[in-house]
């Protein structure tokens, strides 16, 4: 749906401004990534808005997103399937701000983060982004200023939000990306 949605808005835009030098394809992608967020934005605010906690799913939803857009991590390839997942994230883990985490579970969840990000960021972001190589080490590094921030801002919704991030970018050690990684 999205994605015809952005074919048909490149293609229109396109036809009505025939000299401009992005081609269609480029065109679609970026309004493919605008109708993205703002779709994942609006559902969750709806969501935060029926849960009564906007700010809870906001914070989840922006602390998930920035973690996220250094570490990499698994992709949902269905753009409405993202949506839903993405914003009923927020919203089930939102509804754990009345849990009130003790300090010992809050550090080994904290630090359990800082260990997945460690081992594995940055995961699954060949080909999902221009970025080189050869800054793969910088994502790491600010990944880990990321979660390790929380040990000051103390947010028991980031430390979950960020935990759930963290454990996206496990991949296996056997077949799959890595063993592709591997011989190549």
């Amino acid at each position: 749906m999205i994605e015809r949605l952005s074919a048909k808005l490149a293609q229109s835009l396109k036809d009505a401004i025939p000299d401009h030098p992005a081609s269609v394809a480029k065109l679609k992608f970026g309004i493919h990534i605008l109708l993205n967020t703002v779709l994942t934005i609006g559902v969750a605010v709806v969501l935060g808005l029926l849960i009564g906690d906007l700010a809870g799913v906001m914070t989840v939803l922006f602390g998930f997103a920035l973690l996220r857009a250094f570490s990499g991590g698994i992709h949902v390839k269905i753009a409405l399937l993202c949506i839903v997942v993405s914003a009923g994230a927020a919203a089930l883990l939102a509804l754990t701000r009345e849990l009130s985490l003790p300090q010992p579970v809050f550090g080994w969840i904290s630090l359990i983060s800082l260990l997945l990000v460690l081992v594995y960021a940055p995961s699954r972001i060949a080909g999902q982004t221009r970025i080189p190589r050869r800054f793969y080490p910088h994502l790491k590094v600010l990944s880990l200023l990321i979660v390790a921030s929380n040990f000051v801002i103390r947010s028991d919704l980031l430390a979950i939000a960020w935990f759930v991030q963290a454990l996206t970018l496990i991949r296996p050690w056997k077949g799959g990306e890595h063993r592709a990684q591997k011989s190549a």
